[in-house]
């Protein structure tokens, strides 16, 4: 299959107005809009813009990853001060650079989607012609005012290209937001083809997309949405299935996968389309690009995952907890150390690490002593989603009757945790990373990755959801054990086991919120799965996080995350501030846009972001 990249129009085709804010859009085309929508040829060339400005920087190249999987609560950045680290410490204020970006970025495709919207409709063109062309970018407009929605609730709410009326838009409530949704995603449904190449809206796709609307609707308290979310997802199952192995879904430029409800195509080398994830979960010497490691995962998810499902084959495509070094940007791996391939040749990570056997001799023309690789023997802990460090010292301290390969391994161990607690100036491999977006051949700081923005698993544990909050909580069971069984199928693997019938609405509500995490950590939408349901589960969230006890004990020994490798303990561990969790179901509007949008002040901002 061909795979098509989306383009921004050149100067001569489209030219943006300059505007002050960016709600102030007003795309103008530099030849006359008679010529540019006077064939099909054209006005397709137009639409490929609006496909393209939800692949650039500031939206799904960039700035929309960077948000929603890692600030959500369950990812990493430095604690250096920064705004980032106060956003992503759960205590951020307005003015943070990568938000700021991501607000931008989905204002752009709103204001190129209105101003192709406006022009198609006048153009002269025939019904058949025009109406598929309407109809997706007003799939494209849905999308980014749902994403604004779920993300900052209330928002400024603009339909027509024109400027005219300046940059004084007001915050429209969110359910008039969501009221444009549906009617968008209905017109697509109804307007657009039943199938198109990857990347491109299609019928499907849409009524799919409104499934995830009601289910939205219905988490978010409206309890006559679960019926529409059903009739959504039942519609729309025969359509998909799922891909046969979850890391399938990962690989470069990934095209023609069954699972892929719909996606985003990325230019390598474009300068405006490109996919920059990679860039930044990539740890520093991971790859043949630049990497600058700024999002790596929480220990709290990883242990977690893993505590739920000992040896599900998704952690492993999840999480980057080991490497190949490489030499340098376009330099390729480093040469082997060794006359044949080693530890030594790889990077580890957590929960990894290596270590040597004290009075074992070199192989013979080796440099240096065997390495070995452990990990945390989490299969001899009390709570494997919680290593607890005076358990650890406890077994590294147990020393009697070791053997020299039991010693070395828990010396290695001794070094893990010391370096994850202890040492906040160098503990640099003391997380997780993401492992999804990596791209070890990536070209300067350019992915060859496609992103599947919706998948059919994901519509699976929604479509349960719905299910079970209608009362019929063994279906819901049966459409999870579904994303399960494929889970256990990509590594042949006995975890993560099948949920057992007869459990209850409340208990299946639960598993299904963390399995939605589980099986799309790593992924957009990660910030949003983890408040959907309110103050109650994000608490929840938060508790994996502050009752992880490696990440209390390097807080108590460094309660001033002095340097830049600290912990994070939410709200210094009061998760029953009300408070605290109701500012963090939100992000915060950005100060450029309040400084900017003259119907906008300070205090017309989201709870807890008004000081």
């Amino acid at each position: 299959m061909k795979k098509l990249k989306y383009i921004f129009l050149l100067a001569g085709a489209l030219l943006l107005a300059s505007c002050e804010s960016w709600l102030d859009e007003d795309p103008q085309y530099t030849i006359n809009t008679k010529t540019q929508f006077s064939t099909v040829e054209n006005a397709k060339q137009a639409l490929m813009g609006c496909y393209g400005y939800m692949s650039a920087d500031n939206a799904y190249g960039q700035a929309w990853q960077e948000v929603t999987f890692g600030y959500c609560g369950f990812g990493w950045s430095q604690t250096n001060g920064s705004s980032t680290d106060l956003l992503v410490s759960m205590d951020g204020g307005i003015d943070e650079t990568i938000n700021t970006m991501a607000w931008r970025g989905m204002y752009k495709v709103i204001g190129e989607t209105n101003a192709f919207i406006a022009n198609i409709a006048d153009s002269p063109l025939e019904s058949a012609d025009k109406l598929p062309m309407e109809a997706a970018a007003r799939f494209l407009r849905a999308l980014a005012y749902y994403n604004l929605a779920v993300t900052y609730g209330d928002v400024p709410l603009k339909t027509t290209p024109s400027a005219h009326d300046g940059v004084a838009v007001p915050r429209s409530p969110k359910n008039e937001v969501f009221e444009l949704v549906r009617t968008d995603w209905e017109f697509a449904y109804e307007n657009l083809p039943e199938k198109d190449d990857d990347g491109f809206a299609t019928k499907w796709a849409a009524k799919a997309y409104l499934g995830k609307l009601y289910h939205t609707l219905g988490c978010q308290g409206d309890n006559t949405a679960w019926e529409k979310a059903k009739a959504c997802f039942d519609e729309v199952m025969p359509k998909y299935r799922l891909a046969d192995k979850f890391s399938d879904l990962f690989v470069d430029y990934v095209q023609g996968s069954p699972e892929s409800i719909f996606q985003l195509n990325f230019a390598l080398a474009g300068s405006t389309t490109r996919n920059r994830g990679s860039w930044l979960v990539a740890p520093n010497g991971s790859c043949n690009g630049q990497a600058w490691d700024r999002i790596r995962a929480s220990k709290a998810l990883y242990d977690y995952f893993w505590a739920t499902y000992p040896g599900d084959p998704r952690i492993e495509s999840t999480f980057l907890t080991y490497w190949k070094s490489y030499a340098g940007v376009g330099k390729g791996e480093k040469p082997k150390e060794e006359p044949i391939a080693s530890a030594r040749d790889t990077v580890y990570a957590y929960p990894y690490f290596t270590y040597t056997i004290g009075g074992e001799e070199k192989p013979a023309g080796w440099k240096k002593p065997k390495l070995y690789v452990g990990r945390i023997p989490y299969e001899k802990l009390a709570d494997p989603a919680s290593p607890k460090a005076e358990e650890l010292y406890a077994m590294i301290a147990d020393t009697a009757t070791a053997t020299p390969a039991e010693k070395g391994y828990l010396k290695g161990l001794l070094s893990l945790l010391e370096n994850a607690t202890k040492k906040p100036s160098t503990n640099t491999k003391s997380w997780p990373y993401f492992k999804k977006p990596w791209d070890p051949e990536q070209s300067g700081n350019n992915s060859h990755k496609n992103l599947i923005l919706y998948r059919y698993a994901d519509m699976l544990l929604m479509a349960a959801d719905a299910y079970n909050e209608l009362g019929q909580t063994d279906k819901a069971i049966t459409f999870a054990n579904e994303v399960l069984k494929r889970a256990r199928q990509s590594g042949n693997a006995s975890q993560p086991a099948d949920w057992r019938s007869g459990l209850s609405k409340e208990q299946v509500r639960e598993k299904i919120y963390f399995e939605r995490i589980f099986e799309g950590a790593g992924e957009p939408e990660m910030y949003q799965k983890m408040r959907l349901r309110g103050t109650e589960f994000l608490k929840k969230a938060f508790e994996v996080n502050n009752g992880h006890g490696i990440i209390q004990e390097s807080v108590a020994n460094n309660p001033k995350r002095n340097g830049n490798w600290g912990e994070r303990i939410f709200n210094d561990g009061n998760l029953n501030d009300e408070n605290f969790l109701k500012k963090n179901l939100l992000l915060p509007v950005p100060k450029d846009e309040i400084d900017t949008n003259s119907a906008l002040d300070y205090s017309d901002n989201n709870y807890g972001y008004t000081n």
